[in-house]
This record gives structure tokens, sequence and C-alpha cells, in this order.
């Protein structure tokens, strides 16, 4: 027999809520509680908009916590308006029936037109619930903008000292002269504890898939996801992230960074980082970014493979199901999407504008905007989903990396043994959410 599990209890009791509940409240006047990190939703836009709206809606923005969603949303009081980290978590979160089917409003905007939506980047807030397929059915959000994340950002200074020529705009280099490049740019004291590292992988896993895609491979051991796969090229995969960390070529447990890869890049301390075209609206903080910073396109897997870039389904906007307030939220989400802030983030470039109307509004005033912005719209001709698992979310991949890696550092395990105990991790946190689904 089929357990009922906390999820059912939860879809139970919230339409149970639901049917009880008053009617929705007034569209105008209404507060839309909107969850974002203050990158995202800066207080500068929440209080302009505030003061310009003439519905009179008020924005509170809330902390980004998914945990607190769901906890939230368990008591019908999650926030109006979501940003979901990775686009693909559509597939996790849709089926329990947290997200709210957008599709009408959509076909109705006068703000946000169907043909001027971007499939580059947009393609993953589209879901069918039953085949579990993205690209179609309803949509559910989309991207506040997308970048090819696994784009370099080098210190020229860095490569120079280091004997390393600058890096080719157009032409790829392979994952494994980037490991000898790394190498050759980490920096050790006497003792040898780093000084510099040579880059600090924040998007592995999205990396990972591009180079699995690039050699036709599956990252899952069949064709429904619901295991890891174990063929020794996908675990040297693994093998290949984990060594930058076991050998101090990034940081680590033993040697630990002070910030997040893009903080430690500006302050010196990482020599290359691969983050992605939005990075470069950050660097703009760092001084004469034009000449200290250069760009290259993603790698490739190896000499002659295809070239495969992803966006990790793109950083969006979704709605909660259950909000009192759909209408209010949908005329905060147009204002974001295609309005006056959608606007400034293109004008910024903070990524490719989830319209395509609104590309032309990209920033390419010098050498600096003009380089990314070139190498993010060729990469993006190589887009491909990354290799998602509809049955997790995405931060359980790094929940999962994470412990294994550490004691692989620590020399208490060694390679294989780390990639059997991620393995281990991976699998059971997918059964146990494929299980709350019944299946």
């Amino acid at each position: 027999m089929r357990r009922v599990t906390r999820v059912f209890l939860f879809l139970i009791l919230a339409t149970l809520l639901f049917a009880f509940a008053p009617a929705a409240v007034a569209q105008k006047g209404a507060t839309v509680k909107f969850m974002s990190s203050a990158a995202d939703l800066p207080d500068e836009w929440v209080a302009k908009f505030n003061k310009e709206n003439p519905d009179g809606i008020t924005i509170v923005r809330t902390e980004l916590d998914y945990t607190k969603f769901v906890a939230e949303a368990m008591a019908g009081t999650a926030s109006d308006l979501i940003n979901m980290g990775q686009g693909t978590d559509v597939a996790y979160y849709a089926p329990r029936g947290l997200l709210l089917p957008i599709t009408k409003y959509l076909q109705n905007s006068k703000v946000i037109k169907m043909a001027d939506i971007d499939p580059l980047g947009n393609i993953n807030y589209q879901f069918d619930v039953k085949s579990m397929t993205f690209g179609k059915g309803d949509w559910y959000g989309l991207t506040k903008d997308y970048n090819n994340v696994t784009a370099i950002t080098y210190n020229k200074a860095m490569f120079k000292a280091a004997g390393i020529p600058e890096l080719s705009e157009t032409v790829p280099i392979t994952y494994e002269e980037l490991y000898g490049i790394v190498k050759k740019l980490t920096k050790k004291d006497a003792s040898g504890k780093p000084t510099v590292w040579g880059t600090e992988p924040a998007f592995w896993l999205y990396c990972s898939s591009d180079m699995a895609t690039a050699s036709k491979l599956s990252v899952f051991a069949d064709k429904d996801k619901t295991k890891m796969n174990n063929d020794p090229k996908v675990r040297d995969i693994w093998k290949y992230w984990a060594r930058f960390s076991k050998e101090d070529l990034a940081p680590n447990i033993n040697n630990p960074a002070p910030g997040w890869a893009g903080s430690d890049f500006q302050s010196d301390r990482v020599a290359l980082v691969q983050l992605g075209y939005w990075f470069g609206a950050q660097m703009r903080s760092s001084p004469g970014v034009s000449e200290k910073y250069g760009w290259a396109p993603a790698p490739i897997a190896f000499k002659g493979a295809p070239r495969v870039t992803n966006t990790l389904g793109a950083t969006g906007i979704v709605f909660y199901a259950k909000s009192k307030v759909p209408d209010a939220a949908f005329k905060v989400f147009e204002w974001y999407i295609g309005g006056a802030y959608g606007q400034e983030r293109a004008k910024t470039g903070w990524g490719v504008p989830p319209l395509k109307s609104l590309a032309p509004l990209l920033p390419e005033g010098d050498k600096f905007d003009k380089s990314r912005k070139t190498i993010a719209l060729d990469d993006a001709k190589y887009f491909q989903s990354w290799q998602s698992c509809p049955w997790i979310p995405a931060d359980v991949w790094t929940k999962s990396w994470q412990g294994p890696l550490d004691a692989y550092c620590k020399g208490s395990i060694n390679a294989d043994q780390f990639v059997d105990q991620f393995y281990a991790n991976m699998n059971k946190a997918i059964a146990d959410s494929r299980a709350e689904l019944g299946l």
C-alpha cells in the first residue's frame, strides 16, 4: 500500500483550508508579498513601485528561503511571488500543487506578449505536469533574465604573472586545459597554504551537466531519473570537479574562502571564475574593469567535442498557487519582467532579458560590456537544458555533494568513495521524494 506522506497531507489540508477561506481580497490596493533577495529586488525599486503605482498595490519583500516557502504554503500564508533560483525547480514544485499556472494571464497581458517571450531563457517555466516535460503545458512564470552561466571571467594581471596568454573570446578552451591553467594560477605560501586560488567552481553542477551532455552521457541510470549513473565516464566528471578542492586549487574545508566565488574573485583571492554574463554587472563596482578582467566562452568537454552551455534553468519569478491576490501579483510581475524594473535590469546588463524586445537595451558602451555581451549571445547558440532531476530541487545536489567532498578533502575517503557517498545521498533523496508523490 502506498504510504500517505506529508506532501499529500499538506495538499489535503490546504484544500480544506482554502475551501472555507474568505473570498480573495480586492486586487486594487492589495499587498503583494515577494520572496526575493535584495539584490534581485532592491529596496529602492520597491519604494519606487509603492510610490508610483496607480493601483495602490504595495510590494513587501520577504527573505528568500525555500524551506520557509513550503512551510508557509502549508499554513496558507506563503509569499505571492517567489524568486525561483533555478527554473528547472518548477518540475519539483508544480506537481506538488505549490505553483499557480499563469498561461491565461500571459495571454491577456498588454505588457508581456506571448510572441515576445524568448524561448532560449524561458523554456523551463513552461511545464506539463502529466508528462513531466518542459516546453509544453502551462506557464508558471518567466525568467528575470538568463545567462551563459559557465562562461569564464579571469584576472588578466594574474594570467600575465603566471605566463598564461589571454584567452580567446571566440574559441573555447577544453576542461582539461582549464585544469592546467588553474594549477598555474594557484599561489601558495611557504607552508603550502593557498594565497590565491586558481578558481572557485560555484557552478560545478551545471558545468558537469554540460560535460556529460557533450559526451552523450546521462548523469542518471534510467530515463525516469530515479538513480545516478555509475558509468565510469560519468563518475570521472564528478571526480574532475572534486579534485579542484582536493588539490587546494579552489577553496575547501581545510582552507575556506572568506566569501563566495564572486566576492573572492573581486578581492583578488581567486584568479578565474565561471559565473557568466550577469557577473559583469556586479563587477561594475570594481575599478578599471575593462583593463583588469577578460572574458572567454564556456569551455568544451574535450577537443572536438560539441559546444554545450546552459542557463541553470535561469532564475525567474513564479506564483504561489493559493495567492489571495493573483491579479495584483501579476501586475507586479509585469512591472518586474517587462515594465520599468525589467527595462532597468536590461540596461544595466544583469542578464539577457526574458523578452526579445528588451535585448537591444543590453549595454555595450565599452570593451568590457561589448566583450561579455558578444560572448553571451554566441554561447546562447549552444544552450541545452542542464540534466536536472524533477524529483528533487537543485539545492539537494549541493547538500548531497558537500559532505562527501569535505570528507574527501580531509583524506578520510578516496575519490571513488566520494562519488559513492554523493550517489548514496542523491539516490536516497530521489527515492524519498518519489515516495512522497506515491511513486
